[in-house]
């Protein structure tokens, strides 16, 4: 298994419409989608003579997100990630919200209000990093860029005919630093470090253009290569999460609440991607359930909460110039909350270290289904004023 850094450097405006046909006047996806990069593979492939199904089959090109210079990684904010309404601090309502709701109050939800007692909404999606111990946001701009059409058959401008769309823009607001996004490259079940090194070369040298408009002036990027961060291992991820969950449930338990005893370690599968899940091979499905991560992991864990939203998902085949299937795709955020049955052992955390790189669901070498284990934004200390990452 190959795995490597991918930052993605705009040259010209992007764009990267949601849907086709029928972009006009709608926003660009804030983001490098997987798909975009997996379609110019495959094309850098087929033009190199060395277009393999099966090669393609075990890549993973992720979604790469808004980045700052020297930001290690970028990832979705958690839906769990909440702020008091019309402020912008954070905190995440994970481990209070599960825990209360394990004690089944009757008539009574939880609604955290803030010291002013203005209520705690949800964040929204954005995208995040932690610098300094703290949580930060990053983003990008868009502006409206306007064409004229061109007639196919003659070569020429189309008379009385204009259309706009939105892209990304080039550079950061009000600056000339360069629009920079963050993902990642894998190749997996593959051990071949020839077939990686060209793999590489191809992305570097050969795509220097993603997404749509690219005949009008748009998609002009430059590809570059960095190591994998060092972070904490799955295990000790989990382990702190775990502990959060104890210190939240005795201090529930010494308010005279109900009592629940773990019988394993708490872990999340966080999703840092959209999802596209299928229950029994064909029925869509919004839910992580505990047979189907049995299936994945041959772990035995229940399902003690979920928070999802989800959106309808497609594609357009460049070379087909058809639309791709549309799919019920669970959004990058959401995330899954279990429980183990028991103690995990180095064997699971090997597992869950492979979930980690291989996702979950349909189309994963596009990006889709990519996860990670208890998020950083889990592991904040947010009981200190401004949160501070820790265990």
């Amino acid at each position: 298994m190959h795995e490597t850094v991918l930052i993605v450097e705009a040259r010209e405006p992007l764009a990267f419409p949601e849907s086709k046909p029928g972009a006009q006047f709608r926003q660009s996806l804030p983001f490098v989608p997987g798909a975009a990069l997996f379609g110019a593979l495959g094309g850098a492939l087929d033009r190199s003579g060395r277009f393999d199904p099966a090669l393609l089959r075990r890549l993973r090109c992720r979604n790469a997100y808004p980045m700052h210079e020297g930001d290690a990684w970028v990832r979705p904010l958690p839906a769990t990630a909440i702020t008091p309404k019309g402020e912008s601090r954070l905190r995440d309502s994970l481990v209070p919200r599960v825990c209360w709701e394990q004690q089944t109050p009757p008539a009574l939800v939880y609604a955290p209000t803030d010291a002013e007692g203005r209520p705690w909404e949800a964040a929204g999606q954005k995208f995040y990093t932690i610098t300094d111990g703290k949580p930060e946001f990053r983003n990008v701009t868009q502006r409206i860029h306007t064409r004229v059409a061109i007639n196919r058959r003659r070569g020429t401008a189309e008379d009385s005919l204009l259309y706009s769309f939105f892209a990304i823009n080039e550079t950061t607001l009000e600056t000339d630093t360069p629009t920079r996004f963050i993902g990642s490259l894998a190749m997996i079940d593959l051990d071949d470090a020839a077939v990686w090194h060209q793999i590489t070369d191809l992305v570097t040298q050969r795509i220097d253009r993603l997404g749509a408009r690219q005949t009008t002036g748009i998609g002009g990027v430059r590809i570059t290569l960095r190591d994998l961060p060092a972070e904490r291992s799955i295990r000790e991820r989990v382990e702190a999460l775990t502990r959060r969950f104890i210190r939240q449930i005795e201090r529930y338990q010494n308010l005279g609440g109900a009592t629940w005893r773990l019988s394993g370690q708490m872990f999340t599968v966080n999703l840092v991607s959209d999802a596209i899940l299928l229950r029994d091979g064909w029925l869509p499905t919004q839910e992580l359930s505990a047979d189907m991560l049995r299936d994945a992991t041959g772990i035995e864990a229940r399902l003690v909460r979920s928070f999802t939203t989800t959106r309808i998902v497609a594609g357009w085949h460049a070379l087909w110039q058809r639309p791709k299937t549309s799919h019920i795709a669970v959004r990058f955020g959401s995330l899954y909350v279990f429980e183990a049955q028991r103690s995990l052992t180095d064997d699971d955390y090997a597992v869950l270290e492979r979930l980690e790189r291989d996702g979950i669901g349909e189309r994963r070498q596009e990006g889709f289904g990519q996860v990670r284990i208890c998020d950083d934004f889990h592991l904040i200390d947010w009981e200190e004023e401004n949160g501070s990452a820790g265990q």
